[in-house]
């Protein structure tokens, strides 16, 4: 189950409050098996995340987990200056390096159109959607988003393929124009290489 997933799972079922705060990828979540109960349950300003057999509800196991809040404000950023600190990735060679491991994108799922990354902080712009499809933020858009953290070391090329196991802060919100990712911490895991 994608990290996207969660995200939108949890700022669905907080319905107005759109900010989520110190998101936390517990356990991963394989979708595979008959009888499995998914849930976000969102009490007092935190979520949860997590799955059961439908014969063990009481035995749940936490994937995902965090904070909601009220939509706040839009912090813009400079992103000509931030990437003049950083180097251009090659957007191509990083889904490439994603196929190897197993993550295939499809081109509906390809929304990076140009990535710069440095030792701890990458930016990526995203091509544009004419309108989300059965969610706020689309699911490519959110996963890319995600998936900007690859850039993030040499560029992108360093042969590791990084998954996100914490997000800061999220605000998923319909954008106009080309919407823009930003990474400003390292807070990946490394996995196969």
């Amino acid at each position: 189950f994608p990290g996207a997933g969660y995200l939108e799972m949890a700022r669905a079922a907080a319905m107005s409050r759109e900010a989520l705060h110190g998101v936390f990828f517990l356990q991963p979540l394989a979708v595979e098996s008959h009888g499995l109960l998914i849930e976000c349950v969102v009490e007092e300003g935190r979520f949860e995340v997590r799955s059961a057999d439908a014969a063990a509800v009481s035995d749940a196991t936490v994937h995902c987990s965090g904070t909601t809040t009220g939509s706040g404000e839009w912090q813009r950023i400079g992103h000509a200056s931030l990437r003049a600190s950083l180097r251009a990735a090659d957007v191509q060679a990083l889904y490439d390096g994603f196929d190897a491991v197993g993550l295939q994108y499809g081109p509906g799922y390809r929304t990076l159109v140009q990535a710069w990354g440095g030792a701890s902080t990458a930016t990526a712009r995203l091509r544009a959607r004419v309108a989300p499809e059965h969610a706020l933020v689309h699911p490519a858009d959110l996963d890319d988003a995600l998936c900007t953290s690859a850039a993030i070391g040499s560029g992108g090329g360093d042969g590791a393929t990084r998954l996100p196991f914490a997000v800061d802060d999220a605000q998923l919100q319909v954008a106009s124009g080309s919407p823009w990712t930003v990474r400003c911490a390292v807070r990946c895991a490394c996995c196969v290489r």
